[in-house]
């Protein structure tokens, strides 16, 4: 088709096969949004600024926020970077000549499309119009349509056709290559190269590079020397925990599609597998050698563990320093608890000694007091004449003047005096009033001695009277009451003698009689209480035994037998044979009639 003539509409309807018509755009709205986006995805532009392109390169801008200091990222979308793409010359034709059509997998696909500055780095975006571009230009219909000669037998558009395929088409294929792309270098760098000096500029590059294979973005880097504590942990965490898309299956040996049949495919994606795994876990292991050696020789690392022991070692002398001091402090309180305590003791010794010095010279007074009352007691005996001329009575006078004042205390002395001094002084008199008061200081004396005695023996009485009963004997005495019941002829001395014969200690006294009755008395009242073996009271009736009628029993002996104990709802049963009787009133005659039997076999 030709077309004559010149301007705008002759030139749209030679291209598109219409007349050229002008669009009116509308300021803004839904529906002029998506008219623009439309038109500018069908010429290959950039949609910015109507619709930002998740896939479009972005530029990261750390801004803090706020008292925190984070970094947060700020993407910025970038128009395409078409000055980037190589340049579509001779030498580019002649690359893509020598091209294998049938052996496309080991091509270059960045550099067949033009990408080979950018790789990994290219957009969905960029990608699509590079591969706009080769179409226009390559395509064989171009070409012919172009009068350019086409080479017999070579169709090196298919390279360009399977590169498109490999990493415009599908994300998932795109990742497939790039994680084997050939010029990518899996090499790291030797441990022993790496040092204080050259640790950013050798790691750094590495781990920026390999940051493009994780699935967290973005992917924090390796900083510098003034980086802060929190960022190092930040980006240690970050790798030691390392999440990743790269995967292998672009490098599979065998091609399951070719497989004969299902069983033969199957086993060609089982050996692919494993050799994905193999593959998987060197380079895990590879990104963990990295970090391990980044995080052993990081000089960062060193000066943060320096301060954190001298961060220890200044907490750990605060410590003892606050230790020492509380423990000077302890000590002065010590100290002055301990002089308080010696100035109380010197100050109640000092009392004491005041005591003992005031008792001592009371003492001393009593003493001298008596003395006196002696030396004028006698001095009124001698007056009186008391002492006779006769050897023998003067003899006894002196050891009956020398047992009195021995009896009688300085005030009963100076009394004694008194008396004698009012009376008539001569010896019958004084003989009488000194034999008096012997004769009364004596009646008193032997009334508290009987006194004494008395209480004495009456503790002594009570103590012989306390018997003391062992459990064992207690069980004994429980059995044989059950075994000798009311009615026994001579019950209390049978069961004494039951008692005493069969107990295991025979070192105490016989039980007697009155002692096993007062005993049963004691268990009976719940005073003394029986062993856990006795079913019921020394000897007393059990509950309900007098209270059922024959009748009542009748019927309830009728009932057990016909409702059997396996039975969850015997109890309820039998109450409703028994007229008259509840569930525990038939409980309770129940266990009294199997006690009466067992006690009979006893």
């Amino acid at each position: 088709m030709t077309c004559s003539g010149e301007g705008p509409g002759n030139l749209a309807l030679a291209i598109y096969g219409f007349r050229h018509v002008e669009r009116q755009y509308e300021a803004a709205g839904i529906h002029w949004e998506v008219r623009t986006i439309r038109d500018r995805l069908s010429l290959g532009h950039c949609t910015l600024p109507v619709y930002r392109n998740p896939d479009a390169p972005v530029v990261a801008v750390a801004a803090p926020t706020g008292k925190s200091k984070k970094k947060v990222v700020v993407k910025e979308q970038l128009e395409p970077r078409v000055e980037l793409f190589d340049a579509d010359d001779h030498k580019y034709e002649k690359y893509l000549m020598k091209l294998d059509p049938n052996d496309t997998k080991n091509q270059d696909h960045y550099k067949v499309l033009g990408l080979k500055k950018l790789r990994w780095e290219a957009t969905a975006e960029e990608i699509r119009i590079a591969y706009r571009q080769k179409v226009l230009k390559h395509h064989p219909d171009k070409k012919k349509h172009a009068g350019i000669p086409l080479p017999a037998g070579e169709d090196f558009f298919t390279c360009i056709t399977k590169a498109n395929e490999q990493l415009g088409m599908s994300e998932a294929k795109r990742r497939a290559y790039d994680s084997v792309d050939p010029k990518y270098s899996d090499d790291l760098p030797n441990e022993k190269e790496v040092n204080a000096k050259n640790f950013y500029e050798l790691l750094g590059p590495v781990f920026a590079e390999n940051g493009r294979f994780s699935i967290p973005q973005p992917v924090p880097l390796l900083g510098d020397e003034s980086s802060s504590r929190e960022d190092v942990e930040e980006f240690y965490s970050f790798w030691f925990n390392w999440n990743t898309w790269r995967e292998y299956s672009y490098d599979d040996e065998q091609d399951k599609e070719k497989g004969e049949d299902r069983w033969e495919r199957r086993e060609m994606e089982k050996a692919n597998k494993v050799e994905r795994e193999r593959r998987r876990k060197e380079e895990i292991k590879r990104i963990s050698n990295l970090v391990h050696m980044a995080h052993n020789k990081d000089p960062r690392i060193s000066k943060f563990k320096k301060e954190e022991a001298e961060a220890k070692e200044k907490a750990k002398e605060e410590r003892a320093r606050l230790r020492r001091e509380k423990q000077e402090a302890e000590e002065l309180e010590k100290r002055k608890a301990e002089e308080a305590v010696a100035a109380q003791k010197r100050e109640e010794a000092a009392k004491e000694n005041a005591a003992k010095l005031e008792e001592k010279r009371q003492k001393d007074a009593a003493k001298q007091a008596n003395k006196a009352q002696k030396k004028r007691l006698e001095g009124l005996c001698e007056a009186g004449n008391y002492w006779t001329t006769d050897s023998k009575e003067k003899l006894a006078a002196m050891e009956r003047f020398d047992r009195l004042t021995f009896l009688l205390n300085t005030d009963e002395i100076g009394e004694l005096c008194d008396q004698i001094e009012k009376i008539k002084l001569d010896a019958p008199a004084v003989n009488r009033l000194i034999q008096d008061a012997e004769d009364e200081k004596n009646r008193a004396r032997t009334a508290a001695e009987t006194a004494s005695r008395a209480n004495k023996e009456n503790t002594t009485t009570k103590e012989a009277e306390i018997v003391l009963w062992t459990d064992e004997e207690i069980l004994l005495l429980t059995k044989a009451a059950n075994l000798y019941p009311a009615g026994t002829i001579d019950r209390w001395i049978v069961i004494a003698d039951y008692v005493n014969e069969h107990r295991k200690g025979q070192t105490t006294p016989k039980k007697t009689e009155k002692q096993v009755i007062k005993q049963t008395k004691l268990v009976q009242t719940g005073q003394a209480k029986p062993t856990a073996a006795s079913q019921n009271k020394l000897g007393a009736p059990l509950p309900d035994e007098e209270n059922w009628s024959a009748k009542e029993h009748s019927a309830l002996e009728a009932a057990l037998k016909k409702y059997p104990a396996s039975d969850p709802e015997r109890w309820e049963k039998v109450a409703t044979e028994v007229p008259g009787r509840t569930k525990k009133d038939c409980i309770k005659r129940f266990k009294y009639v199997a006690q009466l039997i067992k006690n009979q076999k006893k």
